[in-house]
């Protein structure tokens, strides 16, 4: 049971894989004909939701068709015993968007029922004698009612339009649905072998008796399922293909490739040169007649045709010399090679030695480009002048394919990647048709950028969305907080009344956002604004009466300020009138305060005054007690007024003025090193530095529990200083403040790849290290 319950599993999820994969396509193709701005957005985020809960969607598929094989269900949609009557009455309890799923899953079970019955019907009966419990059509763990039902399950937990929904469902139909007949052969090929019923006379005959069946039902053929190979999914287990099965056995000059010979791992010239009984390849001087430069280039395209592209060991390379020893010893003849001959060799295996140990490229892709070793050969033995021609087809083609699959990473479904697909077709492509001809690089160079444009299209869209939204977002946190640095520098330390507070929160705060967002910080209607909630708060904390005629001066215009603003939010009428109101009432209140404080003031002037006229009268015997009066008077006279220009009284903390107010929200978003490197100075911070040059860079993701990641940097979200990057299909992949980003880059979890043209950086690798060559080499 176990036997079939994996094999099920695996074949369901590289269906199902493929499924998303199709939809990806038909979705973007969509998006990109859709005429009105909703539905795209809709489609987009369709594209998005998917791509996010892609490996959770298949995850839960399997899931749940394994647990119906733990406990089996009757899925089928419906009613037992109902009849068409009351299928028909429960459909017109659903919505519109529930009936045409329903629908459509209907169709599907029956069309599947009706085109696979026997084999339904005889791995009902062959199941039945495994599980516990009654298995028949209608609960069978891997029938299309269950099949579906478990994905549909999935599927509603995804947020899609109905559009996006009911095109998943048409490619769940075309590549898993239509194909169930495999599956269901599958299985009962392998109950079959297993001894499970081998023989069924009439399974649509006997999935309807009662009991178990303890017996095969007899010796005829008629109606057995045979059995049938299950198509094998390309899993990541360290070793990659390096090519398709149609790739040529053996073609021209009748060699014949013996086992286990030719690959190596090290250098193209190493091994041994000199056969037993002198026949094999010599080294040069033993006497021994060089090979002509046409003869070995015939002879490595002979091997280029002849080698199966399954033989060679991924992540190998072809030891040349060591062909050729085996095909001297072959044909009993001993040659040696030129000296320059033996010079290409030596620096193309060197050249693809380095494109093998490249960080830049996933394995798979490396895998595939490794096997142009033979061709690239030919070209710089044939023509000594190729590793200095610099806009040759065969570097430009392997240039543009290492660049298209910089950020591509291997999924576990990654042999149907259309990258990886259209790699292999264009290296299948150089080894079957490249002979003398370099045209047919220029064919395939032409082919495959075609394919790149339209990749790098359907990314950059995605990509300009995700900046978008990411651009968006951060603005509006921009925003906020340069709204709160203005309020944070207005009222700090202070006590407003409850209805400053209420005009504060409520209106201004969203007035001064909205204007942020629209206008920016710079704008003339920003310093504005932020100069009407400075005033507004000024005027119920100015003192008075010294301040009353400022006040009143003021109040006019302050007010209309007030109101417009509030208008602008859209505050209904009885709000406006509310919070006018309160701001009326507190500034008449204001106002009486100052008239009692003046009318009070005058009092004793008047009083002071008295004093001074009865002092002067009696001047003659003075009165200690007037003395006393007359120097509190004095002294009260000289105490301090406020001068009107002065804002506030010296013990209250000043207002700051606009300008203030615009360093503080300028500094509201910078930030600098934090946590345990706060106290190092961004100018002695290499890597600190180092996050202003990462413009467009490409960099390897590195977490502790994930697989390594090559990421993009797509964009510099200025209004919060942060980085963002994005994957080779332009989703988001992670968001780096500046000092986060220093950290990332010191600690290593983020490390830039190299930059530049891969043939060019492999020659680099190559004059680094070869020494002198007598071969012309141009970077």
């Amino acid at each position: 049971m176990n036997l079939i319950n994996q094999k099920a599993i695996q074949w369901l999820q590289g269906r199902a894989e493929e499924v998303f994969a199709q939809v990806d396509d038909s979705l973007f193709t969509m998006a990109e004909k859709a005429h009105q701005q909703d539905e795209q957005d809709r489609l987009f985020h369709a594209i998005r939701a998917l791509r996010v809960e892609l490996s959770d969607v298949v995850d839960g598929f399997c899931d749940g068709v394994e647990e119906r094989f733990r406990n089996p269900r009757n899925d089928h949609p419906d009613e037992e015993g109902g009849g068409s009557r009351a299928s028909l009455s429960s459909l017109t309890l659903v919505n519109d968007e529930d009936l045409e799923q329903q629908v459509a899953i209907r169709t599907m079970i029956s069309n599947v029922k009706r085109d696979h019955a026997e084999s339904i019907a005889a791995l009902s009966l062959r199941l039945d004698t495994l599980l516990p419990c009654k298995v028949y059509d209608e609960n069978l763990p891997l029938g299309p009612a269950a099949i579906c039902a478990a994905f549909a399950e999935v599927l509603d937990d995804v947020d899609i339009a109905l559009r996006a929904r009911m095109t998943v469902f048409k490619k769940f139909e075309l590549h898993l649905i239509n194909r169930l007949g495999e599956l269901y052969d599958s299985c009962n090929g392998l109950l079959i072998e297993q001894g499970v019923l081998p023989t069924i006379e009439d399974p649509l005959r006997h999935r309807n008796r009662p009991g178990r069946p303890s017996q095969p039902a007899g010796q005829g053929a008629q109606g057995q399922a045979q059995p049938a190979q299950m198509p094998a999914e390309g899993q990541m287990s360290g070793a990659f293909p390096t090519g398709n099965p149609g790739t040529p056995g053996h073609a021209g000059g009748g060699f014949a490739m013996p086992a286990g010979m030719g690959y190596s791992a090290g250098s193209g010239t190493g091994g041994s040169m000199v056969s037993n009984g002198g026949y094999g390849l010599m080294p040069a001087g033993s006497g021994a007649a060089p090979m002509p430069t046409p003869t070995l280039v015939q002879q490595l395209g002979q091997f280029q045709m002849s080698l199966p592209a399954q033989s060679v060991p991924a992540g190998q390379l072809i030891n040349v010399t060591e062909l050729l020893q085996e095909h001297l010893k072959a044909s009993n003849q001993s040659a040696s090679l030129h000296e320059l001959d033996s010079e290409v060799i030596r620096l193309v295996d060197m050249l693809f030695s380095f494109m093998l140990e490249d960080r830049n490229l996933a394995e798979p892709i490396k895998a595939q480009l490794i096997r142009l070793q033979l061709p690239m050969l030919k070209l710089a033995v044939a023509d000594k002048a190729f590793f200095s021609k610099g806009g040759h087809p065969a570097r430009r083609l392997l240039n543009e394919m290492a660049d298209a699959a910089i950020g591509w990473q291997p999924g576990e479904n990654y042999l149907n990647d259309p990258l990886y697909r259209e790699v292999c077709t264009i290296v299948d492509g150089v080894l079957a048709e490249y002979d003398e001809d370099e045209q047919v690089f220029v064919r395939l160079l032409e082919t495959f950028r075609e394919f790149s444009v339209r990749e790098r299209k359907r990314a950059a869209v995605m990509e300009r969305r995700t900046i978008d939204e990411a651009q968006g977002a951060a603005r509006v946190e921009a925003s906020k907080a340069r709204v709160a640095a203005v309020f944070d520098a207005l009222t700090a330390d202070r006590k407003l009344p409850k209805i400053v507070h209420e005009w504060l929160s409520r209106v201004w705060s969203s007035v001064l956002f909205r204007t942020c967002l629209k206008e920016g910080t710079s704008s003339g209607l920003w310093r504005q604004h932020v100069l009407t909630a400075r005033d507004l708060i000024w005027s119920v904390v100015a003192p008075m009466p010294e301040s009353s005629v400022k006040l009143r001066r003021l109040l006019p215009n302050l007010k209309q300020r007030l109101q417009q603003g509030a208008q602008s939010l859209s505050l209904s009428a009885g709000d406006q009138q509310r919070l006018l109101g309160g701001l009326e009432a507190l500034y008449q209140e204001r106002q009486k305060l100052g008239e009692r404080v003046e009318s009070e003031r005058e009092r004793r002037t008047r009083e002071r005054l008295v004093q001074e006229l009865r002092r002067e009268a009696d001047s003659v015997v003075p009165i200690p007690v007037a003395e006393t009066v007359a120097a509190d008077i004095v002294e009260e006279d000289v105490s301090p007024e406020l001068d009107e220009a002065r804002e506030l009284p010296p013990g209250v903390k000043a207002l700051p003025a606009v300008e203030e107010i615009q360093q503080v929200v300028s500094k509201a978003i910078a930030g600098g090193p934090k946590g345990k490197d706060a106290n190092v100075s961004p100018k002695q911070d290499d890597h600190w530095q180092q996050t202003y040059h990462l413009k467009d860079s490409w960099f390897l993701l590195r977490h502790p529990e994930k697989l390594p990641m090559r990421c993009r940097l797509a964009a510099i979200i200025s209004d919060l200083d942060q980085f963002m990057f994005v994957n080779r299909q332009g989703a988001k992949v992670g968001v780096y403040s500046r000092a986060e980003l220093a950290q990332a880059l010191r600690d290593e979890e983020l490390m830039p790849l190299e930059q530049g043209p891969l043939f060019e950086r492999a020659l680099q690798y190559v004059v680094g290290n070869c020494g002198e060559s007598k071969i012309a080499i141009t970077v």
